[in-house]
C-alpha cells in the first residue's frame, strides 16, 4: 500500500508533465512549421492519454486498499493501453529527430562552393519536404525579426559560422508551394507563395529591407540580396567560397525542441508499465482458498461487519476458528469433549 501511495504521487507528477507535453507539441509554431499538423495530432492524443492516465491514479489506490479485483483488472486493462500508446507516439516523435540528409552532406551543400557532394546530391537536400518545413521556421522568425526575441532567436542560430537559410549567392528558384500540411501562420505571405524566390540577377536572394547588394555597383544596378533571409552584421560580409547557410542550424534548433520529450514519454510509458505489474500481482494475490468454509455460512451471514468495519483484530489464539464454530473441532478435540461425558455416565 505505500508503494501504491508513493506511484499515485510520482504518477500525478508524470501525468501534469505528459498533459502540458500534448499542450506544447500541438501549439508550437515551430513544430507546426517544421513537421505539420501531424504534432497537431500527437500532442491531442497526449493530453487524452494524460487524462486517462491520471483518472485511474484513484481507482488503482482503492482497488489496492480493498482488495476489488474488477478495479483491478480495470486498471491494468487501461494502464496496458495508455503504456502502448505512449510508446507508439514517443517512437513516431523520435522518427522526426533523425536527419533525412547527414550532417556532412549538409554541411557541405551550405557551403557557397560545395567540395564533396554533387550538385544532384546538394539538390535532392535543398527541394526535399523536409527542408522545406525547415525554411518555413526560419521564414517565420524572419517574418517577426522586428521582434527583439525572434530576431534574437536568427542571430544565435548563425552566431559566426553561417547567415541566412540556404547558401549565400546561390539562389535557385523553387516555385513549388510548402507541404500542404505544414502551417503558414505568422509568415510573409510573399514568402510563403513559393519555396525559394530569388532576384533578378543570376545567384542573388530576393532583396530584403536590410539586405541591398549591386549586381553592377557602377551602373547602381541592384541584384537583390547575396545572402538567404539573413539578420544582423554578417549580411554585409563578403561571400567567401567557406561562406554557408544556416539550414542544418535550424533543424538542430526545431529538433532539440522535442528530443527530451521523447526520452520522458519513453519514461513515463514505462511507469504505467510498473503500475500494470502492480495490478497484476494484486489481483493474483488472493487465492481461491482464502475464503471461509461453505459450513460457516449461517452464522456469517447473521453477523453485521459493516457496522464494525476496520474494527478486527487477530490474535495468535490456537484453534480459534475450531472453538468459534466456524470449523469443526479436531479429533483430539472431540475425545477431550467426550470424556467428561463418558465418566458421568459411569457414575
Amino acid at each position: 500500500k505505500l508503494i501504491v501511495l508513493i506511484l499515485s504521487y510520482v504518477k500525478l507528477v508524470f501525468t501534469l508533465y505528459v498533459f502540458g507535453a500534448g499542450i506544447f507539441l500541438s501549439s508550437s509554431l515551430d513544430l507546426l512549421h517544421s513537421f505539420g499538423s501531424i504534432f497537431i495530432h500527437f500532442g491531442l492524443s497526449l493530453i487524452f492519454l494524460a487524462l486517462l492516465s491520471g483518472g485511474l491514479i484513484y481507482p488503482l489506490k482503492f482497488g489496492v486498499d480493498r482488495h476489488n479485483r474488477f478495479l483491478l483488472a480495470f486498471v491494468f486493462l487501461f494502464d496496458t493501453i495508455v503504456f502502448i500508446n505512449l510508446i507508439v507516439i514517443a517512437t513516431q516523435i523520435n522518427s522526426y529527430t533523425v536527419p533525412t540528409f547527414s550532417k556532412i552532406l549538409q554541411a557541405d551543400c551550405l557551403r557557397n562552393t560545395p567540395q564533396s557532394f554533387s550538385s544532384d546530391e546538394c539538390s535532392a537536400f535543398y527541394n526535399s519536404d523536409r527542408t522545406a518545413g525547415f525554411r518555413l521556421a526560419w521564414e517565420y522568425y524572419f517574418t517577426a525579426r522586428s521582434d527583439k526575441t525572434k530576431n534574437q532567436v536568427l542571430a544565435q542560430l548563425q552566431g559566426a559560422a553561417c547567415c541566412g537559410f540556404f547558401p549565400p549567392m546561390k539562389c535557385v528558384p523553387n516555385g513549388n508551394a510548402f507541404p500542404a500540411q505544414n502551417s503558414l501562420v505568422g509568415i510573409d505571405s510573399t514568402l510563403a507563395s513559393a519555396r525559394v524566390i530569388c532576384g533578378q540577377y543570376p545567384n542573388y536572394y530576393t532583396q530584403q529591407s536590410n539586405c541591398v547588394d549591386y549586381y553592377n555597383l557602377v551602373q547602381q544596378t541592384i541584384g537583390g540580396c547575396q545572402f538567404d533571409l539573413g539578420v544582423g552584421f554578417c549580411v554585409s560580409s563578403n561571400v567567401m567560397a567557406e561562406s554557408n547557410g544556416c539550414a542544418s542550424a535550424m533543424e538542430d534548433y526545431v529538433v532539440a525542441k522535442i528530443t527530451p520529450h521523447v526520452t520522458v514519454l519513453i519514461a513515463v510509458s514505462f511507469l504505467n508499465l510498473f503500475c500494470m505489474i502492480i495490478s497484476c500481482c494484486m489481483w493474483w494475490k488472493r487465492k481461491e482458498t482464502d475464503i471461509f468454509p461453505e459450513f460457516g455460512a449461517e452464522k456469517l451471514q447473521s453477523l453485521r461487519y459493516s457496522s464494525v468495519k476496520y474494527q478486527f483484530e487477530v490474535m495468535p489464539r490456537r484453534n480459534l476458528l475450531q472453538k468459534e464454530g466456524f470449523m469443526p473441532p479436531e479429533e483430539e478435540e472431540k475425545i477431550d469433549v467426550l470424556r467428561p461425558n463418558e465418566s458421568n455416565e459411569e457414575v
